[in-house]
């Protein structure tokens, strides 16, 4: 337990936490709250890094009692007055009211830092077996998503949402955490995490003078009800059923009766074959087919009638279990989607001229709030069955408001002031449900419309007689649809997805004259990839291909580094003396597994994780792995199952691993028959270009499975990736690499750009996918298409071949067909030009002889990609990377005519003088690519490379250029990533030089700080340097393999602090901007602590400055200022006392005259002149531990003189920007900001504003 009084097990760091946020407003968190059976909870978003945004829960038996000590804190604090006011706002209740429900709060003296539900004292590493105090329902597990342990962590607690499991936080522990994990997920569900939501409240009584929405009312029915106040408004709804919906022809039959003729057989058909869509399917089923109002649905070779197949539809969403929607992040269960949908498909598709439909719109969605906030809430029968008959009806109903801009009705409806309340009120419920921005907007147009007595109909002129199941596929629900798209709908994703919406599934005979609309050839395209996605959403089975022979033997050639990768870190306990034990890992090595590596296991702290260890210890961790076998776990090995040190060598399963890298795997295949599109693929490889356009072949493709190869795979594979573009064969290939499971592929945005949690789809990403079904139907035994655009990898060795085929195709075209072999020695012959005139002038020292030697070697054994180069700043990254590329070059570069490289904002400047004035290179900065009709100066339209030449691009243009050639020149490329930690996000940037990467025969990527948040951002990159499985338990394996090159400059480091006393004028303006309720205090306060610190900051720089310039000519001081404004200021300053330039002087031809340099705290990265400087002054400022690390080695680098450089920090004792200086080793490689920081330690702050 984290206790500071053993007496009572508090912990002061987390009451710190309950503090006033900064809006200003009291967190009425479950802390202060407290939680009863039944109550709802919903995760603080930006509690915890958003670890628990948009998690819902429900406790469903016993009490969560928020600590006394917490509410007594927080009422000291802003008072209890507040905090009544802050339970009457949030429960939308009286002040009076609020008394009684904050005194009824449960509380107990407990510690304040247990788990959510705990009923002990005991602490999350002690395992004890008490029972909890509470349970919950995880209602919506919202972020949880995205960074649960594994794959089947996630699936394991949508499980648990889907089935409405019973747990505890325990449970929720077990899923998002792994001692001995580095970096893993640590979720403890924090009382302090979730709020109260104000959900449903159930009435005995009902003030007169309130409104009611009387949901019996409107859909009649008899049976108890219940009296609710929910989302401010009180509603009168059904008893929910004792048991869950369950489908039936019956409840269809009844919900259409009088409205249509079905048969029992025609429902049962139905019902089967709509039974295995999703939840969104359903969705769009339902939306699908009344919007397009055909009389019949063709479902599998049979006709429905179409108010049938919406009723039936409807009743399948109300059995489903729900399903998440990443768009929105929410867990919605099937009845809430069943009745938030409908109601949005009256507005947007089809409206029911009926008096009392704008109550049933509001009633629907009043069921769809009670049914999202009432988990156990489930519908009655009655209800459920008046809806089905709702989505019959629309399906019928020719009429539609006229809510479009352009779209004027020839018509209209009166709309009573009741009805104008209704819709107006069904705008407010939907947003309490939350959807999309346009659902929404729809929903306020229409409610205002009607504030006007009418709404304006447009009416159908006709129905079209049949509409085909398929027509429920759209890139709402099926993303991969713009992959299976042919030729000719569109030339981007966005373009693909507007014209797949705008000419078929968006149209509505409503608005629409939609008169041969089977036969117009948009249509006919997009009915191909519709029926290709539906046939995976129906399950359908795929023609099983006969095989014609036992097999062909096929082997694969072992990656030394497949059995390290295998074994993963080896954890050992050593004697550490003291009677001490001390955990380490040992890592087999990649070339050779006897050269183990020893490492301390990561933590969070700073430290080298490979040094300070002695070698007994590592001679000891080294032993103790030998001496036990170990599982070992390899997609390529899948027979091994253990390594064991024998006889002075590692083994598996009794062989030598040297002889079986030796042998490589061999596994041997049938063979299938082969399509009929491949016949004479061989004589006339002209074809492969149109077989991508072929949607007969890729239906074949998508429809077959088998257990084997089809003859001569081999040969054709490289045929197809030989005859193809090199930008499609290598974004083929580079997809394919390093999966073992799955091959998913990025798929678009709704409006087909970047989705937030992947990397970025392509334009021309549509080939590519069929490039690879068209692979998967000549060795299906590899991989096997599922639902677009994604593959399953069923043999992991055999695609790792295919792999190597596509390869050796791609390698036995040249880069242009009609150039002759000469040019590629002319080419070589160029380059090696350029390497002279470099070794000319570069004088390398032995660490980056060293690293240069490393990565040929990893070139030669390890055949990989590229190289992850790591290099302290200031040790000569750049001129590393710049003589190993001329190397690589000279041997291998007949197809690569120009070395590309990417470099951040900031750097481009010093990067260009260094590599132009000190390397004597040939360089070109790329302009920048703009889209603005008249592009500013240095800007361009197009894409300007220039060859064998150093063409230096900003990392930020990439986004732009990728689709501007850059791609297709990258097959003729060698780049640099430059600072490539900045490159990890999710982003427009990083999409583009991942592409890059995969997409160019060699790369270099390199940083001082590879390790930025936690391993997953590194672990994409790491994978792209290695040949074997990379995953994140064995992560440290191929980060192992990284090139790192640590040099001993012989420089200390001296860290100095300077604490500037805090004066009473701060300490009492500090106190009054502390108990403000304003939103940016914490800021205003770190700002005006800094005010009073400047002049501290400017004595001790000036004195620094001349105790340096008496031992040194040039000696100057850094003086790193907080923003801008913050450096004018210090630079005015300083300048009273000794000359002092900003950031520009540091390159000025008398930069020697200039005392003091001020320089922006982003000033980090990308220029070498500061090392004539002897000290850096700064104050505190919020930050990530790379820059700080940066920065630092502008000054303490290759070229500093001195035997010692000081790093001095001035801030104001005991206040805020003290503790973030602090903190700064605390949470190192965490980003900061002033505003987390005055939540987490306001308590300290408090202490520095009472003088202690």
């Amino acid at each position: 337990m984290q206790c500071s009084d053993g007496k009572n097990g508090l912990s002061e760091r987390r009451l710190k936490q309950y503090s006033v946020g900064k809006s200003g407003r009291v967190p009425l968190t479950v802390g202060i709250t407290g939680a009863r059976a039944d109550d709802v909870l919903r995760g603080v978003e930006e509690a915890s890094s958003g670890d628990v945004a948009n998690v819902v829960l429900r406790i469903h038996s016993g009490v969560v009692s928020a600590p006394s000590i917490i509410r007594r804190s927080v009422e000291a604090e802003v008072g209890r007055d507040a905090l009544v006011e802050t339970v009457a706002k949030h429960f939308s209740i009286s002040k009076a009211q609020a008394e009684l429900r904050y005194d009824d709060f449960p509380t107990t003296e407990a510690p304040n830092h247990q788990p959510l539900g705990s009923g002990c004292c005991h602490g999350i590493e002690e395992e004890c077996n008490c029972p909890p105090a509470a349970t919950f329902v995880i209602v919506c597990q919202g972020v949880h998503t995205g960074f649960g342990r594994t794959m089947q962590a996630i699936g394991f607690e949508l499980a648990m949402v889907e089935e409405r499991r019973v747990v505890c936080w325990r449970d929720v522990l077990q899923l998002m955490y792994t001692p001995g994990l580095p970096e893993g997920k640590k979720l403890i569900l924090r009382p302090r995490l979730f709020e109260l939501v104000a959900g449903p409240q159930i009435l005995s009584v009902v003030d007169e003078k309130e409104d009611v929405l009387d949901v019996v009312k409107i859909f009649g029915g008899e049976g108890p009800a219940l009296m609710l106040r929910l989302s401010g408004r009180v509603m009168r709804v059904p008893c929910g059923s004792s048991r869950a919906y369950q489908v039936d022809v019956e409840t269809i039959r009844e919900a259409v009766k009088g409205l249509v003729v079905g048969t029992d057989e025609q429902l049962h058909h139905c019902l089967t074959q709509l039974q295995p869509l999703s939840l969104g399917a359903l969705k769009s089923s339902l939306q699908k087919v009344i919007r397009f109002h055909a009389k019949d649905v063709l479902v599998e070779g049979k006709l429905i009638p179409a108010p049938v197949v919406a009723a039936a539809s409807a009743a399948l969403l109300f059995a489903s279990k729900g399903g998440f929607s990443p768009e929105l992040q929410l867990f919605t269960r099937g009845a809430t989607a069943a009745f938030k949908r409908l109601a949005v498909i009256l507005l947007e598709d089809a409206w029911i001229e009926e008096d009392n439909m704008a109550s049933s719109l509001e009633g629907l969605l009043a069921l769809g709030l009670v049914t999202q906030q009432m988990n156990d809430y489930e519908p009655s029968h009655h209800l459920i069955i008046s809806s089905m008959r709702i989505a019959a009806k629309a399906a019928m109903s020719c009429s539609l408001i006229a809510w479009r801009k352009g779209k004027q009705g020839p018509s209209s409806i009166k709309v009573l002031e009741c009805e104008a309340r209704s819709f107006q009120t069904s705008a407010q419920l939907l947003r309490d449900l939350r959807s999309f921005a346009g659902d929404m907007q729809m929903f306020d147009q229409v409610s205002e419309s009607s504030k006007s007595g009418k709404l304006e109909m447009l009416h159908a002129h006709g129905r079209p007689d049949i509409m085909p199941l398929c027509h429920i596929v759209d890139q709402h629900t099926f993303r991969g649809v713009g992959h299976v798209l042919g030729a000719g709908s569109g030339a981007t994703f966005a373009d693909r997805f507007h014209l797949l919406f705008d000419q078929c599934t968006g149209c509505n005979p409503r608005f629409s004259d939609l008169a041969g609309f089977e036969s117009r050839p948009e249509v006919q395209r997009a009915r191909f990839a519709q029926n290709c996605c539906l046939n995976f959403a129906l399950q359908k089975p795929r023609n099983a291909l006969p095989l014609i022979s036992d097999g062909t033997p096929v082997s694969l050639e072992l990656d030394t580094g497949v059995l390290a990768a295998g074994v993963g870190p080896i954890s050992v306990h050593v004697n550490a003396g003291s009677k001490r034990k001390k955990e380490l890992l040992v890592l087999l090595g990649l070339r050779c597994p006897e050269d183990e590596v020893v490492m301390l296991k990561p933590v969070r702290a700073t430290r080298d994780l490979f040094g300070e260890l002695t070698e007994k210890e590592r001679a000891d961790a080294v032993t103790l792995a030998r001496s036990h076998s170990h599982r070992v776990v390899s997609p390529l090995l899948p027979s091994s199952k253990e390594a064991q040190f024998r006889d002075g060598m590692w083994e598996v399963d009794g062989c030598k691993w040297a002889d079986l890298v030796s042998q490589g795997v061999k596994v041997k295949i049938p063979l299938v028959c082969p399509p009929r599109w491949c016949d004479d693929l061989l004589k006339n490889p002209s074809r492969v270009c149109d077989l991508l356009d072929d949607d007969g072949a890729l239906e074949d493709a998508l429809r077959s499975t088998g257990a084997g190869m089809i003859a001569d795979s081999d040969k054709i594979v490289m045929c197809m990736t030989c005859s193809l573009p090199h930008g499609i064969s290598l974004r083929a290939v580079a997809l394919l690499r390093q999966q073992y499971a799955c091959i998913s592929m990025p798929t678009p945005s709704l409006q087909g750009g970047l989705v937030s949690d992947q990397l970025a789809a392509y334009d021309g990403d549509w080939k590519v996918y069929r490039l690879l079904a068209l692979i998967s139907r000549l060795v299906p035994a590899a991989l096997r298409p599922t639902m677009p655009p994604n593959f399953q990898v069923v043999n992991s060795i055999l695609l790792r071949v295919v792999e190597k085929w596509m390869m050796e195709g791609i390698q036995s075209r040249p880069a242009d067909l009609h150039l002759p072999r000469s040019v590629g020695l002319e080419t070589v012959g160029r380059w090696e030009e350029v390497q002279k005139c470099l070794e000319q002038v570069a004088e390398l020292m032995e660490h980056q002889r060293e690293a240069i030697h490393c990565m040929v070697q990893r070139d030669e054994d390890l055949k990989c990609g590229g190289h992850f180069l790591i290099m302290d700043t200031g040790h000569g990254k750049t001129v590393t990377a710049l003589v190993y590329a001329f190397r690589w070059l000279c041997q291998h570069g007949q197809n690569v005519k120009r070395l590309v490289w990417i470099t951040p904002h900031g750097t481009v400047e010093n990067l260009v003088k260094q590599l132009r004035d000190t390397w004597r290179v040939k360089t070109h900065v790329v302009p920048r690519i703009s889209s603005a009709k008249k592009p500013k100066s240095g800007e361009r339209y197009d894409l300007v490379l220039k060859d064998f030449m150093v063409n230096v691009i900003h990392a930020d243009h990439l986004r732009a250029a990728i689709d501007k050639g850059l791609a297709a020149e990258a097959t003729s490329s060698f780049f640099v990533f430059d600072e490539v930690d900045e490159m990890y996000a999710p982003t427009l940037r990083t999409s583009a030089a991942r592409r890059l990467c995969q997409l160019c025969p060699k790369f270099v990527a390199q940083t001082a700080t590879p390790l930025r948040k936690n391993e997953s951002q590194l672990l994409a990159w790491l994978a792209d340097t290695c040949s074997f499985p990379v995953d994140k338990q064995n992560w440290l394996v191929a980060a192992s393999g990284m090139v790192s090159m640590q040099l001993e400059l012989g420089i200390a480091a001296r860290e100095e602090d300077v604490l500037v006393p805090m004066v009473d004028d701060v300490r009492d303006h500090c106190r009054r901007i502390f108990n403000s309720r304003g939103a940016a205090r914490w800021l205003e306060m770190a700002g005006l602590v800094q005010q009073h610190t400047d002049a501290a900051m400017i004595k001790v720089a000036v004195q620094a400055a001349e105790e340096d310039r008496s031992r040194h000519a040039d000696g100057d001081v850094l003086l790193i200022a907080d923003s801008r404004q913050h450096a004018e200021k210090l630079l005015k300053l300083s300048s009273a006392h000794l000359p002092s330039g900003d950031f520009a002087s540091l390159e000025a031809p008398d930069a020697h005259r200039f005392a003091i340099v001020v320089v922006t705290k982003d000033k980090d990265r990308g220029y070498n002149s500061a090392r004539r400087l002897g000290v850096m002054v700064t104050g505190a400022y919020a930050g990530n531990a790379a820059s700080r690390h940066q920065i630092r080695g502008r000054l303490r680098r290759l070229g500093q003189k001195r035997k010692e450089v000081r790093f001095v920090t001035v801030c104001m004792e005991n206040s805020i920007l003290h503790l973030l200086h602090k903190r700064h080793s605390a949470v190192d490689t965490m980003n900061i900001s002033l505003e987390q920081l005055g939540q987490r330690f306001s308590a300290d702050v408090l202490k520095g504003l009472a003088g202690k």
